[in-house]
């Protein structure tokens, strides 16, 4: 059996007591279709920031090297350190 934690999410009244009054296995489906949307959102998120972060990061390589930045200087500089 998977370990689940209890989260705390605001809907409307009516879908609360809707929710409330479904018998145990209707909440048991509702609760796993839940955990999938979450679970399906929150990588596309994540997928999303790891995209931009190398776009940032290939820009600033770009600028780097249009700078004159080499990767000997980039090694000397961090040698450095």
């Amino acid at each position: 059996m998977i370990n689940l934690e209890e989260i705390t999410i605001k809907v409307s009244p009516e879908l609360a007591k809707i929710y409330r009054q479904a018998s145990t296995e209707t909440q048991a489906q509702i609760q796993a279709k839940i955990n999938n949307i979450l679970s399906i959102e929150l990588e596309n998120k994540r997928q999303e920031a790891v995209k931009k972060l190398s776009i940032v990061m290939d820009k600033a390589s770009e600028e780097a090297q249009a700078n004159g930045l080499t990767p000997e200087i980039l090694e000397e500089i961090l040698a450095d350190e």
